[in-house]
């Protein structure tokens, strides 16, 4: 669309019926990402099953959303949105439902099935982004919307422990119901079912992994989400062994209340800066922002400096996730966009896996002071593919 003098706020862009019902129908239905890891566990300890159990269910959802998403994108910029996303809402839902029914073995391959069928509402949602906005105010939208996912990592486990209360698999439950609800009503928008994938005279196997520099965006993005897959681990090692394992759960809502915090002020000064230019040195202060709790001594008296801490670590991903939006909205070969975003999310997926199970392997044999190196390591490294990565690039 094209731009306007005037660009909005980001308080007037949520009074805008069309950007709260679409920002708040996709929350709903990205929720369940959320609630399904500790649904998962909270349901097969409370059914006797051991946390190697737990951890495989985990895992294999993750696989399977990992390799699902792309898949059901591509086909999205090929047909259009409504029909896959009711049809992956569906069925991940069910599958969802099912998985308290099923054994182990099964319960695998289920909780396979409901991580693929996951409804792409995400990539959908910033799609549909530059056909409804003018072109000034998408940096705005797109900043207010990775400060937005940071409630469904806050709100998520919250609704499981509640939807606990009536069993242990109302977790998952809750998440089915949820998810569905959240799917349709995204699905049933005027502007989903209107969005056409662009017409494109021939198209390319590789889809959105065509253009070298759109890969070297999703390089940086892998070892970004490797930083935040350490987070939750070293924050829970932290915890333990100050002698408070409670503050756990604080340390990870203070690192998201931060990141909920800077994507809100960033979301007002988005349009105004060049993500070629500003997004090495986002990456590089994501992993300066992790660096001090590598010093802070494990004992209860320093835990309230952890928590700001916690809270600086988390300021610089929102305005990361947002200039990302920008560049693959600027590099994402025709008729590919929606795929392309969904290669945004696995590669974070992918790397925040990476970064959880490294982390975890950390902090059984050494400090955890080394996690936090880890994470301001591989962030500082995410800086090199990116460096003059959208020089002159407006297509790829």
């Amino acid at each position: 669309m094209s731009s306007t003098s005037e660009v909005r706020s980001p308080l007037a862009l949520l009074r805008q019926r069309t950007v709260a019902r679409l920002l708040t129908s996709s929350l709903l239905g990205r929720l369940p990402t959320g609630m399904i890891p500790v649904a998962i566990v909270l349901f097969t300890r409370g059914s006797s099953e051991g946390y190697g159990v737990a951890g495989a269910l985990a895992a294999a959802y993750t696989a399977g959303t990992a390799v699902g998403g792309p898949v059901l994108a591509r086909r999205m910029d090929r047909t259009g949105q409504t029909r896959v996303i009711v049809g992956a809402g569906i069925l991940c839902s069910a599958a969802l439902a099912a998985l308290p029914f099923v054994g182990p073995l099964v319960g695998i391959v289920v909780a396979a099935i409901a991580g693929a069928a996951t409804p792409p509402v995400e990539p959908g949602l910033r799609a549909i982004w530059p056909t409804v906005l003018p072109e000034r105010e998408v940096p705005r939208v797109y900043a207010l919307d990775a400060a937005s996912q940071e409630l469904i990592f806050v709100l998520g486990p919250l609704i499981v422990l509640i939807a606990s209360g009536f069993g242990p698999a109302g977790g998952l439950y809750a998440a089915a119901a949820i998810g569905l609800a959240g799917t349709l009503w995204f699905a049933a928008a005027r502007e989903s079912r209107q969005w056409r994938p662009a017409e494109v005279a021939e198209r390319h196997w590789a889809g959105a992994l065509r253009p070298p520099r759109l890969r070297r965006v999703y390089g940086a993005m892998l070892l970004a989400g490797l930083t935040i897959g350490t987070y939750p681990v070293a924050a829970a090692a932290f915890s333990e062994a100050s002698g408070s394992r409670g503050w756990t759960t604080w340390l990870v809502a203070a690192n998201a209340l931060g990141a909920l915090f800077s994507g809100v002020w960033f979301s007002g000064r988005s349009d105004r800066v060049e993500p070629g230019r500003v997004l090495p040195w986002l990456l590089a202060g994501l992993g300066v922002g992790y660096l001090p709790m590598a010093f802070v001594p494990t004992s209860s008296g320093m835990l309230p400096l952890a928590l700001v801490f916690s809270v600086v670590s988390g300021l610089a991903l929102p305005p990361i996730i947002t200039l990302v939006f920008l560049a693959i909205d600027r590099l994402a070969p025709a008729g590919t966009v929606t795929e392309a975003f969904a290669w945004l999310i696995t590669a974070f997926l992918v790397g925040s896996s990476i970064g959880a199970a490294v982390a975890g392997a950390i902090v059984s044999t050494t400090a955890v002071a080394w996690v936090f190196a880890l994470a301001c390591a591989a962030s500082l490294v995410a800086v090199l593919p990116v460096i003059r990565v959208l020089s002159g690039a407006r297509s790829a």
